[in-house]
């Protein structure tokens, strides 16, 4: 993974040197994000940190540094980007969001909630709605689930999390649904289909379960997942 980083900063500064025209700090902000997104925050601070090098004033690498330290659970370097990006001038809704984050990995909910409704953005809606079941008010948490939806009918962690929600209260057939949704957006993975499997288990169809957990696992570790499932099927109907 190192390497293959590495290569691609490589191949994004002998762009540049080659008569690339754009000479500012997107094109490591852009790096930066890809390893993010790879779940390697280590080489996404590297990389964040050499943006600003070449723009030390620009928000959106502040931002971006704060979440790749947040990722790590580094919440006063975290905060220190937000900051820094708030001196500067960035819009209040997203370092809202991300104070948010580190709210909740506080344990301190009450901030959290109070960060996100500083914000009108899917991110920030989305993690109330978590906040709310948190605190059992699944209703009100599913309600924000689907305003999320209707504004972005790609954001998979809504289809998600309203899935998770809604099997919280039992409501296993709807929940299916959405999983369904989710596990069908790019960007689906183990996590979001396991979640499915769960639902189609808790609703009574634990050969199609199985066909589910099989997408992502094998041997030993499939037998313990569906092991795991019929105890918690086993448990809710004692």
């Amino acid at each position: 993974m190192k390497n293959m980083w590495g290569i691609c900063l490589i191949g994004a500064l002998l762009s540049g040197c080659a008569g690339n025209n754009e000479n500012s700090a997107a094109p490591m902000i852009r790096i930066a994000q890809k390893a993010r997104r790879s779940g390697n925050a280590e080489a996404a601070i590297n990389f964040y940190n050499k943006a600003l090098e070449m723009e030390h004033d620009n928000t959106e690498a502040l931002l971006g540094l704060a979440e790749a330290y947040i990722d790590l659970k580094l919440l006063d370097a975290a905060s220190e980007c937000i900051k820094k990006a708030e001196n500067i001038g960035d819009n209040v809704s997203r370092s809202s969001y991300l104070r948010g984050k580190i709210c909740l990995l506080s344990g301190d909910s009450l901030c959290a909630e109070r960060e996100f409704l500083k914000s009108t953005s899917v991110d920030s809606i989305n993690a109330l709605g978590a906040v709310y079941d948190s605190r059992g008010d699944h209703r009100k948490a599913q309600l924000l689930y689907k305003q999320v939806i209707a504004k972005d009918p790609n954001y998979i962690d809504a289809y998600n999390n309203i899935g998770l929600s809604l099997m919280l209260c039992d409501k296993y057939k709807e929940a299916i649904f959405y999983l369904e949704n989710a596990c069908a957006l790019p960007g689906a993975n183990a996590a979001y289909r396991s979640n499915l499997a769960l639902a189609y288990g808790l609703h009574g169809n634990l050969e199609r379960a199985k066909s589910i957990y099989a997408q992502d696992f094998d041997g030993d570790e499939l037998e313990e997942k569906i092991s795991y499932l019929e105890d918690i099927i086993s448990a809710k109907q004692q």
